[in-house]
């Protein structure tokens, strides 16, 4: 065995050190570029000309971008908790004829993005749609006077596709929270007489409140990202006004402004997640025996499925069934090169980006393995903070300062004497990929430190008095035990770049589409039929990661 260490050279953990200070550094700029943009204009060495765009804004419309936003946010968290705790509670406590394939179905409306489901159910639901055609034959109905039907372009009607397409965010950490509820509380408030729904009530949920909390972050930040389903539903938000300020307007000190007021909220949801969990550090019950599943009768397993085969009916069968009957019927439209060009460049930038992230997630935690310090932590943790920046917001943080990168570097290839090269870095792919690692690489680094957190010290300890250096010890020890982490990490990125819209939608070169904004296009034209198969690849590809978190029974 010290032969084979023998064989890899080593590296300086001073050059490391200094490789992921720098890394860290690059996945903050964004942040510090949208700051700086922000005040530039205030600040006396500046010659900028002062942009009134947001003095506007904020004198018009900001607090109606503020306030929309604000309530899809509070609207798709009570519809998420309404379509989630339930069924957690049910799928954790109960044990009924199909349970295991319940609780797997649950999850499945997570690969539905919801600006998929929100032109389907539009389209549905619309004047001209099924339903009100069906009731106006049958009621002999002549114009929309002659009866209410409920407008699923709003407030609620965003909210509530929102609540579909993310609930299973809530539904799978309640779910492993509940199935690890102590046995001996549950006992005890049986002997005092307690009945099932006052345990629920008084002891399981309020234990279960960090899961729930992480939950509707998670939930919360997703619908304050948003920007297909609002942007369909013609609703003004705090992420459509990003958008007009920088491609309509053209004012990135505006788009920049709007993005750090952004920010500010995501910071207030992450800090209110961190203090509910803090308060709850001392009622954790975990070490506990879980309690034994009970037999549920059949009236309330009869319940049971309704409730939640509802669910998933409305948030996965019914836009899957809707998708695969428009790509039958415009199987001409569908079947075109124009899809395989989209999901080469699709795939093609999901490998480069989900290779990177997992790169960088093994060099940060593999440094916090091997040398244990404040400073590593901090970089680790830096290195995260990126899914919770919106994809607009990043977009334009990056937009910053890789477009003064090329015109540095313009002048400086016009100073040589020689053309200029164009935009080298805002102007192409690489935009992309950097949006990519930087938002997406909490992933795989959530899956690295989980392996590393399951892996023996003493391995360490037999590869130190073997006199083997850190290249070898990984290489020859970590390595083949973290594979499957590194798979899974892979994966979840790669499913992740397929999805994202309004990073893609901002920083894409030009004529270039990838297969979210090739759909999204499709759909903002409402002709979402002749995009179908694209959006079915996009379900499809996204069942995959979906299928491993549901069969693991794990959140990192």
């Amino acid at each position: 065995m010290n032969n084979r260490f023998k064989a890899l050279p080593q590296i300086s953990a001073t050059s490391v050190s200094f490789a992921t200070a720098l890394i860290s550094f690059i996945m903050l700029l964004p942040v510090a570029a949208l700051i700086y943009q922000s005040i530039a204009e205030y600040l006396p060495f500046q010659t900028l000309v002062a942009d009134d765009t947001f003095a506007d804004i904020a004198d018009t419309v900001l607090f109606d971008y503020v306030s929309n936003s604000l309530f899809i946010v509070s609207g798709s968290l009570i519809f998420a908790s309404f379509f989630a705790i339930a069924p957690a509670w049910w799928c954790a406590h109960y044990e009924f004829n199909g349970r295991r394939y319940l609780q797997w179905m649950m999850v499945f409306p997570l690969a539905i993005p919801a600006y998929i489901s929100a032109y389907i159910y539009t389209d549905m639901l619309d004047y001209a749609g099924p339903i009100q055609s069906t009731l106006r034959h049958w009621f002999d109905w002549q114009s929309p006077q002659d009866y209410w039907f409920v407008d699923i372009r709003s407030l609620w009607g965003a909210s509530l596709m929102l609540g579909l397409a993310l609930y299973p965010y809530i539904f799978l950490l309640l779910r492993n929270t509940f199935e690890q509820r102590s046995q001996s509380l549950t006992q005890a408030a049986q002997l005092m007489g307690a009945s099932e729904r006052k345990i629920f009530w008084t002891i399981h949920l309020p234990l279960a409140r960090p899961a729930l909390a992480i939950g509707c972050t998670l939930v919360a930040m997703e619908s304050l990202a948003d920007y297909g389903t609002v942007q369909l539903f013609a609703i003004s938000t705090l992420t459509t006004a990003i958008y007009d300020s920088w491609l309509v307007y053209g004012s990135l000190a505006s788009a920049a402004k709007i993005s750090c007021l952004t920010l500010l909220f995501v910071v207030l949801l992450v800090g209110l997640e961190k203090n509910s969990r803090k308060k709850q550090q001392n009622f954790d019950s975990r070490n506990s025996k879980p309690s034994p599943k009970v037999n549920a009768s059949k009236i309330k397993t009869t319940v049971i499925w309704l409730f939640c085969g509802s669910i998933f009916t409305l948030g996965f069968a019914i836009p899957l069934i809707t998708l695969i009957s428009y790509c039958l019927d415009y199987w001409v439209e569908n079947m075109n090169d124009k899809v395989l060009i989209h999901s080469q460049s699709t795939f093609s930038l999901a490998i480069i980006a989900a290779s990177i992230a997992c790169l960088l997630a093994i060099v940060f935690n593999s440094q916090q393995r091997f040398s244990p310090s404040k400073s590593n932590q901090a970089k680790l943790s830096l290195s995260s903070l990126g899914y919770a920046i919106p994809g607009t917001v990043l977009a334009i943080g990056i937009l910053i300062p890789l477009g003064q990168l090329d015109i540095w570097v313009n002048h400086f290839i016009q100073w040589l004497g020689f053309e200029k090269v164009g935009l080298i870095f805002s102007g192409t792919s690489f935009a992309l990929i950097m949006a990519f690692v930087i938002r997406f690489s909490a992933i795989s680094n959530g899956s690295i430190q989980a392996a590393y957190k399951q892996m023996p010290p003493n391995l360490d300890d037999a590869s130190t008095m073997l006199k083997a250096g850190r290249l070898k010890t990984f290489s020859k020890i970590h390595l083949p035990i973290m594979t499957p982490a590194i798979i899974s990490a892979f994966l979840l990125v790669f499913i992740e770049v397929v999805k994202e819209l309004p990073a893609s939608l901002l920083l894409r070169p030009f004529d270039f589409e990838t297969l979210a904004t090739y759909v999204f296009q499709f759909a903002s034209d409402e002709q979402l039929e002749h995009a179908a198969s694209g959006a079915l690849l996009i379900i499809m590809v996204s069942l995959l990661p979906i299928l491993l978190l549901s069969r693991s029974q794990k959140m990192h």
